[in-house]
């Protein structure tokens, strides 16, 4: 009996534990959810940025020639004045030598040519006011002279026939003479085209000294020729004082003494006449020839000028290139013995006394972020507060090769730190109030957009949103109202369309 009311109540025990079970699978599933409202939300964008000089500053070369040495390398701190790089100064001590030797032969014929030019205007200015002189004196005995043979001359055949040889052996000497004066001329000329030669005709030795060599031989041509015209003008003047010295018939001895007298007289004028003119046109054309004065002291103004430009480049090279600011080595473009142009870049110094951080953004955060918003820094175990201060109107690349854009952080510190360390970053955005914002883990992306789970008369809804800010804990959305409940428990996606039963979570 005992038994059998054992296994009743055994089997009893199983019935219901079967109907309960069965009771408990039918009741709906009971997932978290959360009550949409209205909350201040305090954005922040996380990223990482490397440390760097808030101003890069390029060191040039100072002057075109070949690195000795290279005193610093990168990451070295270098300050204002300290010497960055030598140079090799051989080439720049020669071309100093070579140009001060230029510019003292330059003084030094510009000095004869200054002398010889004086000398020339001397015997000019003589010459003319002999002429002149000669020209006067001429003219009064001449009217003497005329005076007197009109008194008592006659002409006669002998006379007559004597005035023509004369003037035929005058027009004789005259075409010589011209002919002389001709080659005189031409000499000129070819002394005006050696002076008005380039520098790159003259011989490649000496080109001055080659130039003198050949105004020499010019020279001489032309002194050469003057004599031969001074010789036929004397013999001029003296078939003209023999035409003058013929005798006069018909003159008594005491007028024809005072005739010849002054024949005589009006000879030795003509002569003196004749050899200055020839002594004028001499020094007009030597002082041609001897070229613009004014030439040569340019000339020798540029020779100095460019003796003091070498000089410069040289206490330039001596001097070598040093930083021109404060900060840390961060690009080296040469090494010794490299061969550099004045202006070539040489070395890139980061300025130690302002650093900040570049970070790259996504297109999303950066849309949030202005300049002046606050930052925290953490590099290494220190923390450090920031300012954004710049960004930049380009995007670059991060590793996975998406565009982002990057954002400047100035770093407040006065400690020395170390260009190109990573450092951590979170931009404090600005808070917004009064937002509609439900938890960050119970919103979901897909290609479609961002999406969210409500309870729509207990049925599992899902629902795509505009979504807003966000900071650690909640983010803003539009699409949905006030006292809407969002699921956010994981398992949802497997309950979508169900019924269910929510626990509501309290925050």
């Amino acid at each position: 009996m005992i038994k059998y009311v054992k296994r009743v109540v055994l089997g009893l025990i199983i019935i219901g534990a079967i109907a309960g079970g069965v009771w408990y699978c039918m009741q709906p599933e009971t997932l978290i959810v959360v009550v949409a409202g209205k909350n201040t939300i305090s954005p922040e964008v996380n990223g990482t940025g490397r440390v760097s000089g808030n101003k890069s500053t390029t060191v040039y070369a100072d002057v075109t020639g070949v690195v000795d040495s290279r005193n610093v390398q990168v990451g070295d701190r270098v300050s204002v004045g300290d010497k960055l790089v030598d140079y090799v100064v051989d080439s720049h001590e020669r071309q100093a030598q070579y140009a001060k030797t230029e510019a003292e032969y330059s003084k030094l014929i510009l000095d004869a040519d200054k002398s010889k030019k004086a000398k020339y205007e001397k015997m000019m200015n003589d010459a003319t006011a002999q002429i002149n002189n000669c020209a006067m004196t001429y003219t009064s005995l001449e009217q003497e002279m005329r005076k007197l043979s009109n008194e008592t001359y006659k002409e006669d055949r002998f006379i007559t026939q004597s005035l023509k040889e004369y003037e035929s052996d005058e027009l004789k000497l005259q075409a010589r003479i011209a002919e002389k004066q001709q080659d005189l001329a031409q000499v000129e000329v070819e002394l005006k085209k050696i002076e008005l030669l380039s520098e790159d005709e003259y011989d490649d030795n000496d080109r001055e000294s080659s130039r003198k060599n050949r105004i020499d031989k010019k020279v001489d041509k032309a002194t050469d020729l003057h004599e031969q015209i001074v010789k036929l003008q004397r013999e001029l003047s003296d078939i003209q004082v023999d035409k003058l010295t013929l005798p006069v018939e018909g003159m008594n001895p005491e007028n024809h003494e005072k005739y010849l007298e002054l024949q005589a007289n009006m000879e030795t004028v003509l002569k003196i006449w004749n050899e200055a003119k020839s002594q004028k046109e001499f020094a007009q054309t030597m002082l041609l020839s001897n070229g613009d004065i004014y030439g040569r002291e340019q000339q020798v103004m540029l020779y100095d000028q460019n003796l003091a430009n070498v000089e410069k480049e040289l206490n330039k090279a001596k001097a070598g290139t040093s930083a021109t600011s404060d900060g840390i080595v961060t690009a080296c473009y040469v090494d010794k013995g490299a061969a550099v142009e004045k202006g070539a870049p040489m070395v890139v110094i980061e300025t130690d006394d302002d650093y900040v951080v570049k970070m790259k953004v996504s297109k999303y955060d950066v849309a949030s972020i202005k300049e002046g918003q606050m930052a925290e820094i953490r590099i290494g175990d220190k923390v450090y507060s920031g300012k954004v201060s710049k960004i930049q109107q380009t995007a670059e690349n991060d590793a996975s090769g998406k565009a982002k854009a990057v954002v400047e952080i100035k770093i407040d510190t006065t400690d020395k730190l170390i260009v190109g360390l990573e450092a951590d970053v979170t931009l404090k955005l600005d808070e917004e109030a009064d937002a509609l914002s439900i938890p960050l883990g119970c919103v979901y992306d897909d290609d479609n957009g961002s999406y969210i789970y409500v309870l729509e008369d207990g049925i599992v809804t899902k629902k795509y949103v505009e979504t807003g800010v966000s900071d650690n804990d909640m983010i803003a959305v539009s699409g949905i109202s006030v006292g809407d409940h969002v699921i956010m428990d994981p398992q949802v996606i497997e309950y979508v369309g169900e019924e269910v039963k929510e626990v509501i979570y309290e925050q």
